[in-house]
């Protein structure tokens, strides 16, 4: 997504770093100093890093508020994970979800200084991801290859795509950000790059939330939700219907894709063509309908937990409509869930 800068001079960004007390050992303090940046460390024993949420960032929430921050980027225990808090128009912290961040990263990596990689740029999609990456890659010419969700699948995708040497960047929706297979060197680079993309804003006089709501106005405002559907027992027999009885008729959606993972079989329904998909299996059963809709199915943990994702979009063109076009958005994926749990999820029927 290309801008016109408004100025050639950005004042320095004002943002926290926050880190596992782990990390003290590898001097990122070093890569802030064009920062107005404090650096703040948490105690590994105590802090819950296994959901990257605003709970997470919870802690930095009236600092941040004080300053009037740019930024507030937080790492997992690993170095592998990352969260982005930010402060609305109204001065109230936030933070992107998996899928806002992902799109934030994506467009500013493939759109900066792009003549410093004339021969393009990769991006490595999880599988569950926003489709609204799809559109972005392809707006701005990038190279879209697809993963199975996960650090270290999204870094075997990453090993096989090196040879090409041209620059990647790979995400999912696990809050993953992969810019090099080392975490250390990883978690510089995403601090580079998050630097040079509030550079852009700042010189804009713009910043992260009005970046991100510019960002759903040019390539739709996605909504995604998770649900965890986890039923003791029924598991397995929830995700076999997702398979092989797919919804369509009962939420009023013509079904246009399946890509059962699980079997490693692709269809498409209206021309009736199949074949294997491209990633190899899993325990995951895609969905797709023609009106935008995407539901995906994923077994997890041997079977003991079960998750339903949701997907869909909607036109907004205003940005004095965006809050409502939002809220539209993810009442339209509530009603969806409520009637999948009437005809699918509930085994009683």
């Amino acid at each position: 997504m290309e801008h016109a800068e408004a100025s050639p001079e950005a004042r320095k960004i004002k943002g926290i770093l926050y880190l596992p007390q782990t990390a003290q050992a590898n001097h990122f303090e070093k890569l802030v100093e064009s920062f107005s940046c404090d650096i703040v460390y948490y105690d590994t024993d105590k802090v819950d890093d296994d959901t990257l949420n605003f709970k997470f960032l919870l802690p930095l929430a009236n600092e941040a508020k004080e300053k009037e921050i740019d930024v507030a980027l937080g790492f997992d225990k690993a170095l592998k994970r990352i969260i982005i808090g930010y402060l609305n128009q109204e001065g109230k912290f936030l933070v992107l979800n998996a899928h806002q961040q992902a799109a934030m990263l994506v467009d500013h990596f493939l759109s900066y200084q792009r003549s410093d990689a004339p021969e393009g740029r990769i991006v490595i999609k999880g599988t569950i991801l926003s489709q609204q990456i799809d559109k972005i890659i392809t707006r701005n010419e990038g190279i879209y290859r697809e993963s199975h969700v996960g650090y270290d699948a999204l870094k075997d995708t990453w090993e096989r795509e090196q040879k090409d040497g041209l620059p990647m960047l790979a995400c999912d929706d696990r809050n993953h950000l992969l810019l090099h297979p080392d975490p250390v060197e990883n978690a510089a680079k995403v601090i580079q790059l998050i630097q040079t993309l509030l550079e852009r804003l700042i010189r804009r006089e713009s910043g992260i939330f009005a970046h991100h709501v510019d960002l759903q106005l040019a390539y739709k405002l996605y909504g995604e939700k998770t649900f965890n559907i986890s039923s003791e027992g029924q598991n397995k027999k929830i995700f076999d219907r997702f398979r092989t009885k797919p919804p369509s008729d009962s939420i009023n959606e013509e079904l246009v894709s399946i890509s059962d993972f699980k079997k490693d079989l692709f269809q498409n329904k209206l021309t009736g063509r199949k074949g294997q998909t491209e990633l190899g299996p899993a325990d995951l059963v895609q969905l797709e309908f023609t009106s935008g809709l995407k539901i995906s199915v994923e077994l997890a943990e041997g079977g003991n937990k079960l998750f339903l994702h949701l997907s869909d979009y909607i036109d907004c063109y205003n940005k004095n409509a965006f809050p409502d076009a939002r809220k539209n958005i993810h009442d339209r994926l509530l009603k969806i869930v409520v009637s999948l749990g009437k005809v699918v999820i509930n085994l009683g029927n």
